[in-house]
């Protein structure tokens, strides 16, 4: 029997012993959450761990959120998700991931206990300051790699949850995005220029269907929250490299949905238009180097720009759905937004809609 925790804070020395392997028995844990607007599904702490022989050494635990939060994170499997993505896959996975120490589901409950090897001297992404050309440019590249591993080929990983599910796409547009509608155009609605209020309106009626449109056809595994503050950016041997975290979200879906997510929440207005088309192509000829076959550029180009569309999910929820947590988790909402109605804006997306 595996072991869960409610809270991180629950990380003891005799836990640490039972499930870790380390170099010298422990005598002491402290845990400390990581900082604000961390974990807005889930939470997450360094927990500091001194040994018998006077060293220590530090590791990241993640639990169950502890906000009003944690009833969407089960009822869309997030903790399911990513447990099963670090003991099945994360091993053979093409973007790079911190190391798993333990992993551990109880599946009645959805509670969970995971602890990752920190990499704390790895330099965070900031989704606030957005991200450079290069790092837009290794994001699209590194799932493009992700994807053309395992295109039409999820049959074989048997765990794997997917993304168009009838009734998850109900839960998505009843639960998160309507009821997140109204109250995001009341307290930004200075965002919403043009025909944008229309636009995002519309797409919450025809939510289900565009869903449906986005993420049919061949699947592959999706990270499913590819974006700047779920990454580490080191620089390897004088090169920028991406180390992906957070893979709650880990699921069958379309390929391009990753690079939509990834350009509408990290990305500003000045790598939108030509620069976002050369980038798209780029993640097309990577898939074809991969070995995908009968996808043309228009079909992906098609497929970029509906999942554009659903992706607004994220920050209407963060905006007028979810618990924000803290001050950093509401101008996080509001970035959001603010480059997700750019990108809808710039790829002609209410040209979709019915």
């Amino acid at each position: 029997m595996g072991v869960v925790l409610k809270n991180a804070t629950q990380f003891d020395a005799e836990l640490a012993n039972k499930i870790l392997q380390l170099s010298s028995p422990a005598v002491n844990v402290n845990v400390v959450p990581l900082g604000e607007g961390v974990g807005l599904m889930s939470s997450i702490a360094r927990a500091t761990i001194e040994m018998a022989d006077g060293t220590s050494t530090t590791c990241i635990v993640k639990v169950i959120a502890q906000t009003e939060n944690v009833e969407i994170s089960k009822g869309l499997n997030f903790y399911a998700n990513e447990v099963n993505f670090y003991r099945y896959l994360s091993d053979d996975c093409p973007i790079r991931t911190p190391q798993c120490l333990y992993a551990y589901l109880d599946e009645s409950t959805q509670d969970f206990l995971l602890v990752l090897e920190d990499m704390g001297d790895a330099d965070a992404g900031n989704q606030l300051v957005g991200c450079s050309r290069e790092i837009m440019s290794l994001a699209f590249l590194r799932s493009a790699q992700l994807h053309g591993r395992y295109w039409g080929k999820t049959e074989q990983l048997s765990w794997l949850n997917y993304q168009n599910i009838e009734e998850t796409n109900l839960f998505r547009r009843d639960v998160i995005y309507k009821p997140g509608v109204q109250p995001t155009l009341d307290m930004f609605g200075e965002y919403f220029t043009g025909n944008l209020e229309n636009t995002v309106v519309g797409i919450g009626e025809q939510f289900k269907e565009l869903f449906e449109q986005a993420m049919s056809g061949t699947q592959t595994v999706i990270h499913g929250d590819y974006r700047t503050d779920n990454m580490l950016l080191p620089v390897i041997d004088g090169k920028a490299e991406i180390i992906a975290v957070d893979w709650q979200n880990t699921m069958g879906g379309k390929g391009p949905h990753d690079i939509a997510y990834f350009s509408a929440q990290s990305c500003d207005s000045d790598l939108r238009g030509e620069i976002e088309l050369q980038e798209l192509r780029r993640y097309h000829e990577t898939l074809i180097d991969c070995g995908v076959r009968d996808y043309s550029f228009d079909e992906c180009l098609r497929d970029y720009r509906l999942n554009l569309m659903i992706t607004m999910i994220t920050p209407i929820a963060v905006c007028g759905t979810l618990d924000p947590g803290n001050e950093r988790g509401m101008e996080l909402g509001r970035v959001m937004l603010q480059r997700s109605l750019a990108a809808l804006e710039s790829m002609s997306c209410h040209e979709l809609l019915n």
